[in-house]
């Protein structure tokens, strides 16, 4: 073997053996001078000083007390704990260290946390992450609310993850206190069994809830003073405050409330072709504003498929063959009304 490579040389290998052929005697007599241990191992007066002063400082062995030329044994373990002890006691003294400055630093804790809650408080935006701590932000900004709740819900479903009015006894707590609650869905939402469900508890218990036929943002106002507005992700929120920002979220409530049809769960054979002829239009209107399908059927809250079997029907039912055919078609029917309200239709053309 390579000597640079070898961990241990051989000097310090023949010490080892030294020191272990020693403390085996040592325990052996249990009292041990340096000229006993020469003549029992056959060492030299130097070699066997070397491997009992070693054996010292190791603290294997220890100066028997009233002469300082014999030396008894000590059983590792004990030695261990001699040897240990400085170490540990440097540990203790840092421990104690450590906590003073945890101490010290736990009054800026505080300060920092007020501070970044003041700063939250100041821009009135707060993120809100995770579907259990909007869920949590709702319960709890429900118990506070008096007077008002303004919820509008997109999509054709239900949204248990992401909606108030799916948790049944906050619903029935706000409205026996006294909390008006209005609710928008989109049309779509008529077709879907568990919101009609939902809307017929709130409309029993003397809330009001209206469908659209156009594109609608998600939004819950509580009070008129605080409002959560969802991500795309389902995953987040903003928690809004400010007083701006919830009056300008209010009046698109508002705005869209006043154009929505009544709904109290109940789908009705005479509403139900106003609603489809209504959807179609939206529809129309889109496809002239050269939208995707994929974006249509976002805005008017049905799945792509869906969406394109609508489009599929328009075209049937008018004829059409292409978007540039049902672009002429619909300017020439009048169903966007007037000419200067079917103008869009001349993207139709472009697509």
């Amino acid at each position: 073997m390579n000597a640079d490579l070898d961990p241990q040389p051989a000097h310090q290998l023949a010490e080892a053996q030294d020191q272990e052929e020693l403390y085996q005697l040592a325990v052996s007599v249990q009292a041990l001078s340096v000229a006993q241990a020469a003549e029992t191992l056959g060492w030299d007066t130097a070699r066997a000083s070397r491997a009992l002063h070693l054996l010292v400082n190791a603290r294997l062995l220890q100066p028997s007390s009233g002469t300082s030329d014999i030396f008894l044994p000590v059983a590792p373990k004990a030695a261990a704990l001699r040897r240990l002890a400085p170490l540990q006691q440097q540990i203790e003294r840092m421990e104690r260290r450590s906590e003073q400055i945890r101490d010290e630093l736990a009054g800026f804790h505080r300060v920092h946390e007020r501070a970044v809650r003041s700063a939250d408080a100041s821009d009135g935006c707060q993120p809100v992450t995770g579907v259990n701590a909007i869920r949590d932000w709702l319960m709890t900004s429900a118990m506070r609310c008096r007077h008002e709740i303004l919820l509008a819900q997109p999509g054709d479903g239900w949204r248990a993850d992401s909606t108030l009015l799916e948790m049944t006894e906050p619903l029935a707590s706000l409205l026996e206190r006294g909390v008006k609650v209005r609710t928008i869905h989109q049309h779509t939402a008529r077709y879907d069994t568990a919101t009609r469900r939902g809307v017929a508890r709130a409309v029993d218990g003397g809330g009001e809830a209206r469908t659209s036929s156009g594109p609608l943002s998600q939004m819950v106002v509580f009070d008129r003073e605080t409002a959560l507005i969802p991500g795309d992700d389902g995953q987040s929120a903003v928690a809004v405050s400010q007083p701006g920002i919830v009056h300008f979220t209010t009046e698109v409530f508002e705005q869209t409330w006043m154009a929505a049809m009544p709904f109290d769960g109940q789908i009705r054979a005479a509403q139900a072709g106003e609603l489809l002829t209504g959807m179609r239009r939206t529809i129309i209107v889109l496809l002239a504003e050269g939208q995707t399908d994929a974006m249509i059927a976002r805005r008017i809250g049905v799945s792509v498929r869906t969406c394109r079997n609508h489009i599929a029907k328009i075209y049937q039912e008018l004829g059409a063959q292409s978007r540039f055919q049902l672009g002429v078609l619909v300017t020439r029917s009048g169903l966007l009304g007037p000419a200067e309200d079917a103008a869009p239709c001349s993207t139709l053309v472009r697509a």
